[in-house]
């Protein structure tokens, strides 16, 4: 059986690790290389680095990534202003195990599928960060596109579904960096409809959310606030979550 894995989530800005509330204003965490350091000497599973700047900009700075890739001994995701499938194959270059995605399913799903043929599923992780607006639940995005889409349940999962990744990062907007747990109807409803793996992500406070993700159907959590503002140590994290019954690693 897979184990859970339990992810930190940093989002860079400049050399900065930040940590965004409701994808909007961010609080600097720290200097992104020594927090880096710090989640590789405490039992990670993976690791995922998010450049906020790049995603608005487009503008990726590879030869920064690849000096953050050298300080991670865990298996890296790297995600921010990708447009391209020479965007990609540089993110490898500089060092990423997987690439995370997100303009490239608003603006070129064509490209994304294309990508997926070329670099394999088990490489490409497509973030969905979706948000609640009058009722009505939208996805946000940094693409050309500016008009945020409806998130029509039965036609939007059919087109993640069909774009063949191998991992949807679900980010709940409205729950990012207010640490009042991840949104487990949204996971549960989703997660049963799909059959690709979900890491949850967006508002996780305290290790019981974790736990409450994973049940709801989540492959993995992703978490920043937990381990910055709130001090949760991963092994404790993952000893909380042993003791309910989800199968972690632990050594």
């Amino acid at each position: 059986m897979l184990k859970t894995r339990v992810i930190p989530l940093i989002q860079i800005s400049g050399n900065s690790a930040v940590k965004t509330i409701n994808f909007k204003n961010y609080r600097v965490v720290g200097d992104v290389v020594s927090t880096i350091k710090i989640f590789s000497k405490r039992m990670a599973d993976e690791m995922i680095i998010v450049d906020i700047d790049a995603s608005k900009t487009k503008k990726i700075n590879f030869k920064f990534l690849k000096k953050l890739s050298k300080e991670c001994i865990m298996p890296l995701s790297l995600g921010g202003g990708i447009c391209s499938l020479d965007d990609i194959s540089k993110m490898f270059d500089s060092g990423a195990d997987k690439v995370v995605v997100n303009s490239l399913f608003h603006d070129n799903i064509k490209l994304l599928d294309k990508a997926v043929k070329k670099f394999g599923s088990q490489a490409v992780i497509l973030s969905i960060d979706l948000y609640e607006e009058n009722g009505k639940l939208k996805m946000f995005s940094n693409s050309k596109n500016k008009k945020e889409k409806l998130f029509c349940f039965e036609k939007s999962l059919t087109e993640i579904t069909n774009t063949g990744v191998g991992e949807v990062l679900l980010n709940c907007v409205d729950n990012d960096g207010v640490m009042r747990g991840y949104n487990n109807k949204l996971i549960k409803e989703i997660s049963t409809k799909i059959n690709i793996p979900i890491i949850a992500a967006g508002g996780c406070g305290k290790s019981e959310d974790c736990v409450e993700a994973i049940h709801s159907g989540a492959k993995a959590v992703a978490a920043g606030s937990l381990f910055y503002w709130v001090g949760e140590s991963i092994i404790s994290l993952k000893n909380i979550m042993k003791q309910s019954g989800i199968n972690v690693r632990l050594i």
